[in-house]
């Protein structure tokens, strides 16, 4: 069974929970987008001060941005499961040494694409993934005779 590094294994349980904070701002997020035409002020045009056509094209505007929240949603969704999943067995040392590169793979690879969007997670799970990946040892400097 492959044994996680101390440093790889707290670094990769804070992104996890960033990574959850981040699924549920998503998923409020979505909440909010979907309801925005009930939002105090943005009622009717009249209510937000603009003209009818502005009024519309903001509406039209944040419901395309909403679309767009939903699907980012649904998709980080789906991966936050999947590493709740893989994740904790790699933490409790379940995998073999070949399961558990693989696994450093996926969260190196994960990383990398999390940058793009939650850029600390995706540090995080780079750091972990590589670290994990190439087998770093954590080095514990003991000094006789102190």
């Amino acid at each position: 069974m492959h044994k996680m590094e101390r440093t790889p294994r707290i670094i990769t349980i804070i992104g996890m929970v960033i990574e959850g904070i981040f699924v549920l701002g998503l998923i409020a997020a979505s909440i909010l987008f979907k309801n925005i035409e009930k939002m105090p002020n943005l009622g009717s045009a009249a209510e937000a001060n603009m003209s009818p056509e502005e009024y519309a094209e903001l509406i039209q505007f944040l419901g395309y941005l909403g679309s767009f929240i939903f699907v980012m949603t649904i998709v980080y969704t789906i991966f936050f499961i999947v590493n709740l999943v893989i994740f904790p067995g790699l933490i409790k040392e379940k995998y073999t040494e070949e399961k558990a590169k693989s696994v450093y793979l996926y969260q190196a690879v994960w990383g990398g694409i999390m940058l793009m969007s939650n850029q600390i997670t995706g540090i995080l799970y780079l750091v972990s993934g590589v670290q994990g990946y190439n087998g770093r040892k954590d080095k514990v400097n003991v000094r006789d005779g102190i």
